[in-house]
């Protein structure tokens, strides 16, 4: 039973404009569009979080206040209620409020979400928390912004080793980041550290971090990067599904990661001074990183791109993880381009509806 003062939430699902750098500590910046998560949400008189579906595949969850979480791994689909929530409880600070959320209604294209196309379902739900979080903790509505550009997503071919590679990309931030401390002179780093954790301890701008990646070895194999950390500090890097790795390429794949974790500040300062030239071609260079640093693309993804460009798009790049799957085009309304085959076209959207009930 749900308390007064409901709270009736849409929000959109999102693309991502920094591809392969959450998982090493950086944030991304999405672009919403016009499909998306509904949830009721409202506070309650208990010291709970009581978190609900209405698809029954889905158990219901009940936690007990105050609650310091972490992230789960890996996660139960509430801990990306939680995830929303702790990061605006974080921000506003105060006391936890009990709440109650149910999910109602999972909007999406054609019934479902295309795989590969890089819209997620979780990330609408983190933001719908977060946002219904706001809404429960300063009583006001969220209010959101328009762009004058559209996206088009592209369909194409589907790798099904794609998620051996990312285990391998996780695997090599990781070695990445503890050969970066070593030879900035750290000696103690026995817990895992990101990309992102290695520039925060170094205090350097992330200019400062591509030149400092620069120094590292191009590819080792396993003999080479035990001797360089030690074995046990390897061993802690591998996860069960990649023992079997043989080899690592470090410094490509770390300039990938803190490249693009510039772009996303750039594509950020674009927006906000709606230019879309630049925008363009921050995506352009988005693809090329991927492409060429990550190897995270294929050539008929890479094709795409290229033609996408050249038919008149600002910019292109994948989308969704790549090794196939989709690409991601930016367009405006005054100059119509002709792309071929088209997956999915959106507007762009003001974010989220939310109303007090």
């Amino acid at each position: 039973m749900f308390a007064s003062n409901c709270i009736k939430f849409f929000f959109d699902e999102y693309f991502f404009t920094g591809e392969h750098i959450d998982y090493h500590g950086y944030g991304v910046l999405p672009m919403a569009t016009k499909e998306g998560v509904e949830v009721l949400a409202a506070p309650n008189e208990g010291r709970q979080i009581r978190i609900m579906n209405v698809d029954k595949q889905y158990m219901e969850c009940i936690i007990e206040l105050p609650l310091n979480w972490v992230a789960a791994c890996p996660p139960k689909w509430y801990d990306y209620v939680l995830c929303g929530w702790k990061g605006i409880l974080d921000k506003v600070g105060g006391e936890q409020i009990g709440f109650d959320l149910l999910v109602y209604e999972v909007r999406s294209f054609f019934g479902s979400i295309p795989p590969s196309s890089g819209l997620s379902s979780s990330s609408s739900l983190v933001c719908a928390a977060a946002l219904s979080t706001w809404m429960i903790h300063t009583g006001k509505i969220f209010e959101g912004i328009t762009r004058n550009s559209f996206l088009i997503i592209l369909m194409i071919v589907t790798l099904q080793a794609a998620t051996s590679h990312f285990n391998a990309r996780v695997v090599e931030g990781r070695l990445a980041a503890k050969l970066l401390l070593k030879m900035s002179g750290m000696t103690s780093f026995s817990q895992l550290v990101r990309l992102k954790d290695v520039q925060e301890i170094l205090g350097k701008s992330l200019n400062e971090m591509l030149e400092l990646c620069e120094v590292l070895p191009e590819e080792v194999n396993l003999e080479q990067i035990e001797e360089l950390l030690g074995r046990d500090v390897v061993q802690k890097c591998l996860s069960s599904n990649t023992q079997h790795l043989k080899s690592f390429k470090l410094r490509t794949r770390a300039r990938h990661v803190y490249s693009e974790a510039l772009r996303v500040d750039l594509f950020e300062q674009a927006c906000i001074a709606e230019d879309l030239y630049a925008m363009g071609r921050l995506m352009c260079d988005s693809h090329r990183s991927c492409s060429k640093d990550y190897e995270c693309s294929c050539e008929s993804l890479d094709k795409v791109v290229e033609d996408c460009c050249a038919a008149g798009a600002y910019g292109a790049r994948l989308t969704g993880a790549g090794w196939g799957g989709c690409a991601i085009a930016l367009l405006d309304a005054i100059h119509p381009v002709d792309l071929g085959k088209v997956l999915f076209y959106s507007e762009p959207s003001v974010g989220i509806n939310a109303d007090f009930l």
